[in-house]
């Protein structure tokens, strides 16, 4: 499945990056997510938990960071989670990259993920529902980490 999203945080670039590229700090802007250990500083260990219509399931996940590159604003990350319960899991590809127009930054998120389990038996649509409103709230929250 793969999910295009963005959003616009009203800070210039020089602002946003530098916690955009600070995994432990910009994860708190995910819901429901939290990092548990920093492995390295390429590697760490998170749990999530998601909602998909009347599933709800929690997962054990690994966050590994591929490139950062800092004079193109540019990430490339994998995540790959196991569900606590051992009924499926997810991979996932996410690249980002901002841009600054006028004083604002535009936060660009492409995500390739496959899924499987009991998620994954729910749909693609009601997946998309799920992620454009996450993506929506962690914009939020990072507006104010800002």
């Amino acid at each position: 499945m793969t999910i295009d999203d963005g959003f616009d945080v009203d800070a210039p670039i020089d602002r946003v990056w530098p916690v955009l590229k600070d995994i432990p700090r910009v994860a708190t802007c995910i819901p429901r997510a939290e990092i548990t250990e920093v492995v390295d500083d390429r590697t760490y260990r998170a749990r999530a938990s998601i909602k998909v219509g009347p599933v709800e399931v929690s997962y054990r996940a690994v966050i590994t960071v591929d490139e950062i590159d800092d004079a193109g604003h540019t990430a490339r990350f994998t995540v790959k989670g196991d569900e606590t319960r051992g009924r499926g899991g997810v991979t996932a590809s996410v690249e980002s990259k901002a841009t600054e127009h006028d004083g604002k930054t535009h936060v660009a998120i492409h995500t390739d993920a496959q899924i499987s389990g009991i998620v994954a038996t729910v749909g693609g649509r009601l997946i998309e529902g799920v992620a454009q409103k996450t993506i929506a709230a962690f914009a939020a929250n990072l507006a104010k980490l800002v």
